[in-house]
């Protein structure tokens, strides 16, 4: 079966409006939890039967039960211990990642060494990592988000432009090779770098990118490896993404189409962000998260000019200046930031990241609480916008929803701190 027929065949399962936060209505989802302790899957079992008790629970000792779980009947969620018997948690979580990619992914442990081989392994094939003791309402709390979040990708409209695009593009097989050396825990950062150098066109494009001024390095990269050692694995595996979404899109004289443009703003985006993360305490890995999702943010624009109708449909409001993203909801009621998430879905990043890229332009529809992976994209996006002078502005509701109103004004000194190097870089204007 083809991409585009998974993809379509996955958009259709789930349908209806789009979900509230604050309600919290989702459709009563199906659970898988595996542990090789019988007494935690109890105490699992009659927590949920106390507490949600309209979702069902089933349960599995071990890996190969797990997956004969799954293939007999599908399940939502898939909750893992990570350490299993004769199969450990992480290669479960990747069996399901390729086998059943549909299935929530949440890992748990009790290991708390961010060293730990097992806990990176999980982190590349999970969407969520929890550490135990795991109380009742975060563990609930997270698979009701991570369930609203894909109900919001698989809203029917952004199903029927889905459907819509004559052709979704394919990975390249470094992306693939990648990937598969991450979930590999003998693989060096040096060793992502050789994967990269084995493709000459990919290895000189990242390169392009990684040493165009707005990345924000001191001085110019000419191995692979180095890139990935200075950019770290994520940024380096989304740089390879962007990469071939960003060579096969058609350059457009339409504003919001510039492919310089979408760089330009994609690399100050990620930037910013991290930025964010790290006035705000964030971790090296939150700032990573960060600065992965900046990058990303707007890969749907290097799609969606592939939609029959598309671009009519838009280009006389775009030559009045109108927003993008608000022409796009009211001539298709989704947008670029959905279509881009969707697709990252699919692809197997991680739930922040998908998040923020969904969410970056109306946080408003699934806002986490505090400070959040989605507060750092959406404030750098809209930020950067200003800075640009377009009609831009971080969402006041949505400041005042997590309580951070007041920390605009720090941010605002980033970003405009962040734009006169860029404009210093590119001899006066990053555009």
């Amino acid at each position: 079966m083809s991409l585009f027929d998974r993809v379509t065949g996955w958009v259709s399962q789930l349908s209806g409006a789009f979900p509230s936060h604050e309600g919290g209505d989702i459709p009563p989802p199906v659970l898988l939890f595996v542990d090789p302790e019988p007494h935690l899957l109890e105490a699992h079992r009659r927590m949920f039967r106390l507490l949600r008790p309209t979702w069902t629970t089933r349960f599995a000792t071990d890996a190969p039960t797990a997956l004969a779980e799954l293939a007999a009947q599908p399940a939502d969620v898939l909750i893992s211990e990570v350490d299993l018997p004769c199969r450990d948690g992480t290669d479960l979580l990747t069996s399901v990642q390729h086998l059943f990619p549909g299935v929530i992914r949440i890992a748990l442990s009790s290991e708390t060494d961010p060293a730990s081989t097992s806990l990176l392994r999980s982190a590349r094939s999970a969407h969520q990592f929890l550490v135990k003791p795991c109380p009742s309402e975060t563990l609930i709390a997270c698979i009701e988000h991570a369930v609203e979040l894909r109900l919001l990708l698989r809203h029917p409209d952004l199903a029927r432009v889905v459907a819509g695009l004559p052709r979704l593009p394919s990975l390249p097989p470094v992306y693939h090779d990648l990937v598969a050396a991450l979930a590999d825990a003998r693989t060096s950062v040096a060793d992502l770098g050789d994967i990269i150098a084995r493709d000459v066109a990919m290895t000189g494009r990242v390169l392009h990118l990684v040493n165009s001024a707005f990345f924000g390095l001191p001085r110019r990269i000419t191995d692979p490896r180095e890139a990935a050692v200075r950019l770290g694995v994520e940024t380096l595996r989304s740089l390879v993404l962007f990469v071939r979404l960003f060579f096969a899109a058609p350059d457009l004289d339409l504003p919001g189409f510039d492919l310089d443009e979408i760089w330009t703003h994609s690399a100050l985006t990620g930037r910013l962000a991290r930025a964010i993360v790290k006035q705000e305490g964030g971790s090296q890995t939150a700032q990573d998260v960060a600065m992965t999702a900046g990058l990303l943010h707007d890969i749907g624009k290097l799609l969606l000019p592939d939609l029959p109708g598309y671009l009519d449909r838009l280009r006389p409001g775009l030559t009045t200046g109108a927003l993008l993203a608000d022409l796009e909801y009211q001539e298709f009621a989704t947008s670029h930031a959905e279509i881009g998430a969707y697709l990252l879905g699919l692809w197997g990043f991680p739930d922040d990241i998908v998040e923020a890229v969904a969410l970056h332009h109306r946080p408003l529809r699934l806002a986490p609480a505090g400070f959040s992976t989605v507060t750092a994209v959406t404030a750098a996006n809209a930020l950067l916008d200003a800075e640009a002078g377009k009609p831009a502005a971080v969402e006041a509701a949505y400041l005042d929803r997590i309580g951070l109103a007041g920390r605009l004004a720090v941010w605002q000194e980033l970003a405009a701190a962040l734009w006169q190097e860029a404009r210093a870089a590119h001899g006066g204007s990053p555009e």
